[in-house]
Formats: C-alpha cells, structure tokens, sequence
C-alpha cells in the first residue's frame, strides 16, 4: 500500500453536510474527516502545479456558471467546455494522459488516483490508528468486550434476517478512540482491541486533537467591508505536536511527486506532505483461518457509501468468491456526505454514508482465495467502498 504522511501547518476545518449561512445558524461545525477530502486536495495540488508549469489557467478547465442558469445553460456551457479541452488534448498529450489519472467528469475519464484511506498518525513512528469497531463496547462494570452474535436470537431488519449482538451486562456504551496498526491486526484475528491513550504533557487524550472555536464575521462579496450582524464561530481541529494523518493511496507510478506543500479541508489550509515507506502485510494466514472457520466479519476502516447501511451482497460475492449469508451488522449512526465538483462546478449530491468502525458478520460457503488484496475496494457508480478488512469472529 502506498502511503504518505500529511503534517497539518495549521488549524483544520472539516465541515459538516449542514447549510451554513453566517446570519442564520451562526456556527460551522466540523464534521467527519474523508478520503474524498484527501483525494480532492492531492489532485488539485497535481493540477494546479501541472497547470502552473505548462502556463494554463486551472479555470480553463471548468464550466462557466452563470447566474440563475437554466438546464440548457449548464448543457450549452459543458458542451463549450468539452469542446476546448479535447482541443488542448489533441494538441498536449501529457494533458490528456494527467486527465486520465485524475480523472474528469465532463469527459467521463474515472479517477486512476485513489485515496483509500485516513488514519491519524504520529511522525517518526508513522504507525497508523484506526477507529474503534462498532462491536466493540464498554460493559457497566467498564470492562472492554467484543459483542458476540447470538445466532438462535434472530429478528428481521432491513427485509433481512440477523441475530442480536450481546454482552454479558444489558446495558453498554459504545468505546471512544483508536486502535494503532497492532491492535487491528489482534482484532482481525478474534482479539478485543483498547482504545489508545495518546499522552500530552500532563493528560491522556483517546484522539490526538482539540477542539478549537473562532470568531468571524461575513464580508461582501467581492468587497472587504463587514456585514452587520453577521457575527458566527467556525469549529476547528488542533492536532496535537508531530500529529497527522497516514494517507492510504493507489496510483500509477508516472504521477508527479506528491510531496511538498498541499492545502487541506475547508479554507484550504496548509499542510506539508512526503512520502513514507509503503505498508506490506502478509495476510495468508488470516484468511486460512478464516477459511478453516466458514465464518468471517467485515470491518470497514473508512466511511462507505453502498445506498444503505448494508454491503452490497452480489458485489461482495464476486471479489470474495464465495457464497455469504449476513448473521450480524453493527453499522453505526450514518453520516452525510456531499462535495463539489470543480470541473463541473456544481455541488455533488449530498448521499448518506455508512461511518469508519462498521462491522458485518457473515458465515460463507466456498474458499477465499489466499492472495485476495486487502484491504477490499470497490468503487462503482453506486457502490464506495474503500478500506474494507476481513477478520475472524
């Protein structure tokens, strides 16, 4: 797996799906940390570096908007930009082969660039904390257990039939914070993981950030003047000394280097970026195990979109080659997650995600092939899933 390791120069804001207007909600809140966000600031550092040494303008690239346009503005205007770009296409060969790897809406080119996955990590150990699984819980008696399938305990759920997780108390809390690269792999093979203590001079933190709000006011558009009344506060992170983030990635070996500065989340604030060494895991003995057993749990490291909160079984079938039946599913609360297209330059649907931390357990039917790649991808016009692993129950 390629990796690189992205170093935070500042606050970081990752706001959340909800509208926000200065004078109505008044706070910008952050939200939840994704590889779409990742993936977007490493392809607009490729381009605009791309676009700085060959002498275009990044805008040249995308569609005109016009005030109040109709659907037969947007056609006309994507028309005239498809027009223009296959011009420079035909005329600057390493424009079009860039395109192809970073994919371009408005000529139907997919991404060839992926970020896979974010993990928080810290720098020099470059070692990877992932979120805790939604399996995993604090019992009264604040005892760290793994909820287990009862499987003569069935109900129907989602036009399906599944068993209940329990835990020897009734009541449970789900487990705030991370688990570093060992622990996942304890987990996957049927181990209980605790969350990390990350220490900061006098404290102990379960993530390796703060909170941090600031005031602001609204100016006018295109003016420096303030808009009266228009007073919010916007919701930062802080990470925390020699804190940042590991960045999972696929990508042909001909892109430009992706080290340097970058800017990052809403604002676009700066970060710098270099390459670490690649992570390599043997995971042969995972899956004979998992083989010997019939049974297997997935656990999705990063936020997935599937248009529900259950992976799609055909699809899953088809990578695994084997026959699956769900037993359990811990999905979580769901999140939601939009974008903008800068080519297009319109918003991107606002689409309800599974979250990092859910877990799905099947028994199966077949063999799983030894040197199946993990973690599991699958990235489709209505399927985004992109760091799933394979586990023991």
């Amino acid at each position: 797996m390629k990796r690189l390791f992205i170093e935070p120069i500042d606050v970081l804001i990752f706001r959340t799906e909800r509208p926000f207007t200065a004078r109505e909600t008044h706070i910008a809140k952050t939200g939840v940390i994704s590889p779409l966000t990742f993936e977007g600031s490493i392809k607009s550092k490729i381009f605009s570096e791309f676009c700085k040494r060959k002498g275009y303008s990044p805008r040249d690239f995308q569609r005109s908007k016009k005030r109040n346009e109709t659907p037969e503005d947007f056609k006309k205007t994507k028309e005239e930009l498809v027009g223009f770009v296959k011009q420079q296409m035909e005329k600057d060969k390493e424009l079009k082969d860039l395109l192809e790897v970073i994919g371009y809406s408005p000529l139907e080119f997919p991404s060839k660039l992926n970020v896979l996955g974010i993990f928080f990590a810290k720098k020099g150990e470059f070692i990877e904390y992932f979120p805790i699984p939604n399996d995993v819980v604090k019992e009264e008696n604040g005892k760290i257990v793994k909820l287990r399938p009862k499987e003569n305990f069935q109900f129907k759920w989602m036009d399906k039939k599944v068993c209940v997780g329990i835990a020897d108390y009734s009541q449970v809390k789900n487990v705030e914070g991370l688990m570093n690269f060992n622990d996942l792999i304890n987990y996957l093979n049927g181990g209980c993981p605790k969350p990390t203590r990350i220490k900061y001079k006098n404290k102990e933190l379960n993530k390796p950030y703060f909170k941090e709000t600031r005031l602001g006011i609204e100016l006018e558009k295109n003016k420096k003047k303030t808009v009266e009344g228009a007073l919010y506060t916007a919701e930062f992170l802080r990470l925390i000394e020699d804190w940042g983030f590991i960045v999972w990635y696929e990508a042909p070996d001909s892109i430009p280097s992706l080290e340097g500065l970058i800017k990052l989340g809403g604002e676009g604030r700066g970060a710098i970026s270099q390459t670490i060494e690649d992570r390599r895991v043997d995971w042969t003995k995972l899956i004979k195990g998992i083989n010997e057993d019939k049974k297997l749990k997935l656990y999705l490291a990063t936020s997935s979109y599937f248009n529900g909160c259950i992976p799609p079984k055909d699809k899953l079938e088809k990578v695994l080659k084997v026959n699956l039946e769900l037993v359990a599913a811990f999905p979580g609360k769901p999140i939601y997650i939009g974008g903008y297209d800068f080519a297009m330059n319109k918003e991107k649907s606002l689409r309800r995600w599974v979250n990092s931390g859910a877990v799905y357990y099947y028994k199966f039917e077949g063999e799983i092939r030894e040197d199946l790649s993990i973690p599991i991808k699958i990235l489709d016009s209505d399927t985004d899933l992109r760091c799933g692993f394979l586990g023991r129950w």
